[in-house]
């Protein structure tokens, strides 16, 4: 196993556990909003610091990807297209009192996001498919991004889907370092050394 990829998927795991930090930011940004009309500058700064950190923890983990990792272009195609998208619609959302053509409410958006990060996630199978650990873990992280969904029936911002986003990826990463841990799942990259068998008989002694 590359020294660095468990890295890879620790600085995953990290920008989604800053995420859901974001959406608890959100809620109070928010609540302070629907309640008291209040634009509170300090929430904003501390939203948009922990956005950003988010993000360059997720860029440090796809730049990893891209070097460490053999071939899988499509799942790194979507990490990609999944980074850009994320830092649109968190930028959009917490604008969304300021930009009158962003509804952050939309149930179409809503569901729209939670499939699009299903869709993202599920791209990870080609780490190694047949894998009977790995699609156990997307299957419970599926689970989770989708439940997001929810969120729609009681009218709520779609912070709700990326904080259910944010669960699903952190409980997806930390499913990942164990299996890497455990050598549950190999993953080919760059640089790899071949493993040596050595096989001796005392059967001629």
């Amino acid at each position: 196993m590359h020294p660095r990829l468990k890295r890879c998927f620790s600085c995953g795991q990290y920008a989604n556990l800053l995420f859901l930090l974001f959406a608890f930011v959100c809620w109070g940004y928010y609540w302070f909003i629907s309640r008291h009309g209040l634009d509170l500058l300090p929430l904003e700064i501390a939203a948009y610091t922990i956005e950003t950190s988010g993000f360059l923890f997720m860029l440090f983990s796809l730049i990893n990807f891209w070097k460490i990792v053999r071939h899988r272009a499509v799942m790194k195609g979507a990490m990609l297209v999944y980074l850009i998208t994320e830092a649109v619609i968190m930028i959009l959302d917490f604008n969304a009192e300021k930009l009158p053509f962003f509804e952050s409410g939309s149930m179409a958006l809503n569901i729209g996001h939670s499939i699009f990060s299903a869709l993202i996630l599920f791209t990870y199978l080609s780490l190694e498919p047949k894998n009977t650990h790995l699609e156990i873990a997307l299957v419970i992280s599926e689970a989770i991004i989708l439940s997001g969904m929810f969120g729609v029936i009681f009218g709520l911002h779609i912070y709700v889907t990326l904080f259910a986003n944010s669960v699903g990826y952190v409980v997806f990463f930390s499913i990942l370092r164990f299996l890497l841990s455990q050598e549950r799942i190999m993953v080919d990259c760059h640089g790899d050394r071949a493993r040596e068998y050595k096989f001796k008989s005392s059967f001629f002694d």
